[in-house]
């Protein structure tokens, strides 16, 4: 038998070669979710991508070889709401995708321990051209994992695992701890199996009062819709149950969930899921009464009501797409974050390019195939994904368009543009422009839609790596303005090509001479400093300095302590102690997997969370935004 030496790699070589795009965890989750969404299960499922550093341990702890490889590269997680939907959703899985193996928790009869189950499963092959293929010499397997476990379980797994399974040590020498951790889980292990064993017995309550509808929707237990059941039906199952021994509504009582899941499983289209469709499928698959066949071939059960469904209707309607922008800028690139001193305008047009490129070549290689190393003329199409890149090194000019389907939410593109150009002093002017696009509809659930900022990742290592220019150079941390800058602040505010709103907290000082901020409450400065640094500009300056800039900028009734925001479009807003201590505000927490949450915060914490969402939204809307084609025109005239 051959023998392997066991493989070991750090984590710098597993991160230069390992790349996975992301639109292998999309297309899994949607494909999982599609098939659960089928049936009606009640689930939630999460994806992750081995990080480098976790791979590096993991080569560290186990013994992989070209034998034995690593299986998990990909990660998805399953939860489930009812403990008997673990063997449905494990038979889903393995109808779904190529099951190599299973495994599941070991324990005795008086341990208790997680109901997990781990499957491995091959990757689809469309979906191993999106991994870079350095990624298989590395003693990594072309499969990922698919991991259930019921809600209960997965409350407490992750410190079950870190304070139990890796910290023996910790409950050795204490087993009245130890068991009592037992008795919690056990509990928790009986809450699984008493959730499913409530809902059988209120069915069967139901059942016995004649409730036929709340019958079906407790006994299976999966998502359906309000259509309430058809007179009709309900009629045929009264007159039946009062003269038939086994009954329709008693066979539906005694149909296991599995049998109606694979039911559900069968249709070579998704239809909707309602106490009538549960009853149509059971008697089209097993029970074959006459009269309810009538009935619902009448009334067409499987297409009643899909015309009133906008997911639906998305799939036979073609709509003109309209742009949606979630950033937007213009501004100069310096290069006062480069190691050069006074870099000259080439070395911060060719350093600006390479950092675009590489982000495009990051991305889309997956999709594409090889992609040439150095930025040059290059347009490339699949369905739905498309990159374009037109470099002039010479006149030093850039320019780079890209687009990608969005694999979450149906209709949707998302497009990023950005261009490099010489304005009429040299400069390295830069526009970058983010956003999505997808059809409108009057009918259009506004709420669904999102309203969010987001810049793309070269916009962010530009300026982080390059840096950029608005008034005044970018700075990722909180700036105290001194009396031989105040001329470069009032400068800033007023200069017309100055994008970034300019945020300026004036406070006064304390009896030691320090900056007293106590009036900003949980207001954060420097946190707040780099959230918004790549949009924005603040400063901080004490009562002297404060006073010197607001009276050069012509405010008048000026008041302090107070946070001063200078809009590009010269309005100006205000905020002081009394705004501070009066702010609340309502914050939309959107998880994973459209899971949304909603809370409350006051007071400073309240305002930070209210100028960062203005400044965001003055980002997305900004009216001096100049698109790539517009500066170059701009430039040619003058």
């Amino acid at each position: 038998m051959e023998t392997y030496d066991r493989a070991l790699f750090t984590k710098e070589e597993l991160a230069e070669k390992v790349k996975v795009s992301a639109v292998v965890e999309q297309d899994l989750k949607r494909i999982i979710s599609d098939r659960l969404e089928q049936c009606g299960i009640y689930y939630r499922v999460f994806s992750r991508t081995k990080s480098a550093r976790s791979m590096a341990e993991k080569f560290e702890q186990k013994a992989y070889n070209e034998e034995h490889k690593l299986q998990d590269l990909i990660g998805v997680r399953i939860n489930l709401y009812f403990d008997d939907d673990v063997d449905i959703c494990r038979n889903i899985m393995e109808n779904t995708f190529e099951a190599i193996e299973w495994s599941t928790s070991k324990r005795t009869e008086d341990e208790f321990k997680p109901t997990k189950l781990n499957g491995v499963f091959k990757l689809p092959e469309y979906l191993r051209s999106a991994v870079s293929p350095a990624t298989w010499d590395m003693c990594i397997d072309a499969t990922f994992e698919i991991q259930i476990k019921t809600m209960f379980f997965e409350g407490w797994h992750e410190i079950e695992h870190d304070m139990r399974y890796k910290g023996e040590e910790l409950w050795k020498d204490y087993p009245g701890f130890s068991r009592f951790f037992n008795s919690i889980l056990a509990t928790l292990e009986l809450c699984d199996k008493s959730m499913v064993s409530l809902f059988e017995d209120l069915g069967h309550e139901l059942y016995k009062s004649g409730n036929w509808t709340d019958m079906i929707r407790s006994h299976f237990r999966i998502k359906m819709d309000t259509t309430p059941m058809y007179p009709r039906v309900v009629q045929i199952l009264d007159e039946d149950q009062k003269t038939t021994v086994d009954s329709i509504a008693k066979r539906i009582f005694k149909t296991s969930k599995p049998a109606l899941i694979g039911l559900f499983l069968k249709k070579t289209r998704r239809i909707p899921i309602n106490v009538n469709t549960v009853i149509a499928l059971l008697n089209e698959g097993i029970f074959h009464h006459p009269e309810l066949t009538a009935v619902f071939r009448e009334l067409d059960v499987f297409n009643d009501g899909r015309e009133e469904s906008l997911a639906e209707s998305r799939h036979y309607q073609l709509q003109p797409l309209s742009n949606h922008d979630v950033f937007r800028m213009t501004c100069v690139v310096d290069g006062s974050r480069l190691k050069e001193e006074n870099p000259a305008q080439e070395v911060i047009f060719r350093r600006s390019v390479e950092t675009i490129y590489q982000w495009c070549v990051q991305r889309y290689e997956p999709i594409f195939g090889d992609m040439p190393r150095q930025a040059g003329g290059m347009e490339l199409d699949i369905a739905g994904y498309h990159a374009a890149v037109e470099t002039d090194w010479e006149k030093r000019i850039f320019r780079m368009k890209v687009r990608h389907v969005d694999t979450d939410e149906a209709g949707r593109i998302w497009y990023s543009e950005a261009s490099l150009l010489p304005d009429n002093e040299g400069r390295v002017v830069l526009s970058v422009r983010n956003g999505y696009a997808q059809a409108e509809r009057d009918n259009m659930i506004r709420e669904n839609l999102p309203s969010f900022f987001s810049y793309p990742g070269f916009y962010k290592q530009l300026v982080d790596t390059v840096g950029i220019h608005s008034g005044i150079p970018c700075f990722n941390r909180r700036r105290i303005v001194r009396e031989d800058q105040i001329g470069q602040i009032v400068s800033a505010i007023e200069d017309p090509a100055c994008v970034f709103p300019i945020v300026l907290i004036v406070s006064k000082e304390t009896e030691d001479g320090m900056m007293d901020e106590n009036w900003l409450g949980q207001f954060r400065v420097s946190d707040f400093t780099r959230t918004v640094w790549r949009y924005s500009h603040v400063f901080t300056c004490y009562e002297q300095v404060g006073v010197k800039i607001l009276e050069r900028c012509g405010v008048e009734d000026i008041k302090l302590p107070r946070m001063y925001l200078f809009w590009p479009d010269g309005e100006l807003e205000s905020y002081g102690p009394e705004d501070v201590l009066n702010c609340s505000f309502g914050r939309h927490l959107e998880a994973k997997n459209d899971a949304r949450t909603y809370d409350i915060v006051h007071g400073g914490q309240a305002l930070y969370h209210q100028v960062v969402t203005d400044l965001r939204e003055w980002n997305m809307s900004n009216p001096k935004y100049i698109s790539g084609t517009d500066m170059e025109m701009m430039f040619s005239k003058s």
